[in-house]
């Protein structure tokens, strides 16, 4: 088997049902009518600009955080 990088997924439902799927180490986005087809929309563009980068592959940092914030 090949060697393997880990990147995030950042799924939004949008107000007409359908989905936007991110992955921020690259800038990248995908859509779907499903959040499912969005997902692997994403992982295919993912994996198309890996492959296509090659020894130039570059990443950016990522952190992930969640916050609450007041409402009232």
């Amino acid at each position: 088997m090949g060697s393997e990088i880990s990147v995030s997924a950042v799924l939004i439902e949008r107000e007409d049902g359908t989905y936007r799927a991110n992955c921020p180490e690259f800038d990248i986005s995908a859509e779907g009518e499903s959040s499912e087809e969005a997902f692997e929309n994403l992982k295919s563009a993912v994996t198309r600009h890996v492959r296509g980068a090659g020894a130039g592959l570059r990443m950016s940092q990522v952190k992930c955080l969640k916050f609450k914030v007041p409402v009232d």
